[in-house]
């Protein structure tokens, strides 16, 4: 059995290009495009070029890694894209060459066909990290639902969408280890001289 073959287990198991980050939020979007990446050390992953609903361009989310270094499943991402096979209804992730427009040109990546297209719920988080000693932000995918705001497990239990409700209220932004101690550093270090400390010293 293929890794992104459908289970239906484990598809339960979650929610318990001017591109912009997105505030942390729920939204309706169109997904463009899911294309598998693959770390310097050989981590597996997906990439998502997403149409929020309303927006004039689409935005990318980098990296949900799924398949570690060693060949084996990343739990907590494999249950959300589990998840999301379910509610698309794809029994399995077929690999295909798409051709992708960039910045400067187009190039060719490693897409699914079953994702290709499809329009779902998505809560996603702004991540607030530091790179290079400058704050860098980026979002991660938290949850997928249906259009009704359905989780694949709510659907299948036949139970109210409630799991949707708790991301819109108390779902908040992440911050990183790294951000808050420079921030943190960044509070402690002396102000700038003004023009009048200037004149004194």
């Amino acid at each position: 059995m293929s890794f992104y073959d459908f289970d239906a287990t484990a598809a339960q198991e979650t929610g318990n290009s001017g591109s912009k980050v997105l505030d942390t939020g729920v939204y309706e979007v169109t997904v463009v495009t899911a294309s598998k990446t693959v770390a310097s050390t050989g981590t597996e992953g997906i990439d998502w070029s997403i149409h929020v609903e309303g927006s004039k361009y689409a935005n990318m989310v980098y990296g949900m890694w799924t398949i570690n270094s060693k060949g084996e499943p990343i739990k907590f991402n494999m249950a959300k894209l589990q998840s999301l096979m379910g509610i698309v209804g794809a029994k399995k992730l077929t690999e295909f060459t798409k051709e992708i427009e960039v910045q400067g040109g187009t190039k060719k990546v490693t897409a699914f066909k079953e994702l290709d297209g499809k329009k779902v719920t998505v809560a996603i988080k702004k991540i607030l990290d530091v790179y290079n000693s400058e704050v860098k932000e980026k979002n991660e995918i938290e949850a997928f639902f249906t259009a009704d705001g359905k989780t694949y497990s709510e659907t299948v239990k036949g139970g109210p969408a409630k799991q949707i409700e708790w991301y819109k209220s108390s779902m908040k932004d992440k911050q990183t280890d790294e951000y808050k101690k420079f921030m943190v550093d960044a509070d402690d270090a002396p102000a700038a001289a003004s023009d009048d400390t200037e004149d004194i010293l």
